[in-house]
């Protein structure tokens, strides 16, 4: 298997890294299953306290379109199915037990931005893009990010971004409350890491305990979001304008949607 993810150390820091900045890091059903390994991994080396996520140049630009379509063709079962696995990856990352911090740079779209906001902290660059693209393609919110969204910006902010599909960057997003920091590109990585030795300081026992506590007091469960975006999510993808966009994208053209 390509490697598609590895799990660096720097003293208590452990750093995940994406290695397919070029392709622009598809979350496919691969990445998925190296990064619930991974996470895993972490979890259980107690002398990784804090982790950060980092995809370089670019963190990740989303579903694999290609690569999902197969599912999909099987039916509907198959594409429910295949969306759980999808979203294992953000159950992982939001369900880590120790302090996680994403660093984005490039883009992070659709899942890609699920991803990032899945961590408790997020470090985006000033010209980082960033988008909840699933309106673009005839698709609603999967990978928990109708709720994270909403945890992190409000309700209006969130339908704006979902609704619209507007691409924000990183100032942008730091202004809406999307991401907690902004600093230039080539200080992401830096000020993330910066941030993780500075939570490594403090005792493990008590920031996972902390990390539980503002989890818990949510004001709504983040699986029953998964459940919902997989149950509407399931059908839009066997409609008619996703696996159009689907198809488009395989052969490089502007898809030509009929459900407007």
């Amino acid at each position: 298997m390509t490697d598609l993810i590895h799990l660096d150390r720097e003293g208590p820091v452990g750093i995940l890294r994406f290695l397919q900045p070029t392709k622009r890091n598809p979350y496919s059903l691969a990445f998925v299953e190296q990064l619930v390994t991974l996470l895993r991994e972490a979890d259980q080396d107690d002398a990784i306290r804090v982790v950060v996520m980092t995809g370089g140049d670019h963190f990740s630009s989303g579903g694999d379109l290609v690569g999902f379509q197969a599912e999909i063709a099987k039916g509907a079962r198959a594409t429910s199915e295949m969306i759980d696995r999808v979203h294992d990856g953000g159950r992982a990352a939001y369900l880590f037990r120790k302090p996680l911090i994403s660093a984005v740079c490039g883009v992070a779209f659709g899942a890609g931005l699920s991803l990032a906001l899945s961590a408790d902290i997020v470090v985006a660059a000033e010209d980082a893009r960033l988008c909840e693209v699933f309106a673009r393609i005839g698709g609603c919110p999967d990978t928990g990010s109708s709720w994270l969204l909403q945890q992190r910006a409000g309700a209006g902010v969130a339908r704006m971004l979902v609704l619209t599909g507007r691409e924000i960057d990183g100032r942008t997003a730091k202004e809406l409350r999307v991401v907690e920091e902004c600093v230039p590109a080539r200080q992401v990585e830096a000020r993330a890491l910066e941030i993780a030795r500075e939570i490594a300081q403090h005792p493990m026992f008590g920031l996972q305990t902390a990390k539980r506590v503002m989890r818990a007091t949510a004001e709504c469960s983040y699986i029953e979001a998964l459940d919902i975006e997989r149950d509407c999510q399931s059908v839009l993808l066997c409609a008619h304008d996703f696996p159009e966009a689907m198809k488009a994208f395989s052969e490089k053209r502007k898809p030509q949607f009929t459900d407007r």
